[in-house]
């Protein structure tokens, strides 16, 4: 399911950087709540966005990655360097774009990734009726 997991990867990504500690939207503000923050609360804030790629690239490995399979390596050491390179690539990712506005990323949502996901199912429907 590549779809789902391009959109699964994109959302960990806007979660991490979204919410109510996300980059400004207005002109007025400089640099969103980091701007408030120094020392070890800025550190809180930024090691928090982190632990939350960690997590989805945790998740991530078992839902579309294969969990533990691999040659070699035991179980938890491919579950373990599956999730340390997805990490590595989203944050590369987080780092190289620029944050997009909430408002547009829920439009690129519903009108391009929704419409991409929905037919993904289908085509797996279709697959599996096909063979059954």
């Amino acid at each position: 399911m590549p779809v789902a997991f391009l959109v699964f990867c994109l959302g960990v990504t806007a979660f991490s950087v979204w919410g109510p500690f996300a980059p400004p939207a207005g002109t007025d503000l400089a640099g969103g709540v980091l701007t408030e923050l120094s020392g070890v609360d800025r550190l809180l804030v930024l090691a928090g966005r982190y632990a939350l790629l960690a997590a989805g690239s945790a998740f991530a490995v078992p839902l579309f990655l294969g969990g533990g399979a691999g040659p070699v390596l035991p179980g938890w050491a491919w579950v373990l360097v599956k999730t340390v390179l997805l990490l590595a690539v989203l944050v590369a990712l987080r780092r190289r774009f620029p944050a997009l506005r909430p408002d547009r990323f829920a439009e690129v949502g519903w009108l391009v990734l929704l419409p991409l996901v929905l037919l993904q199912v289908l085509v797996v429907a279709v697959l599996a009726v096909g063979r059954g």
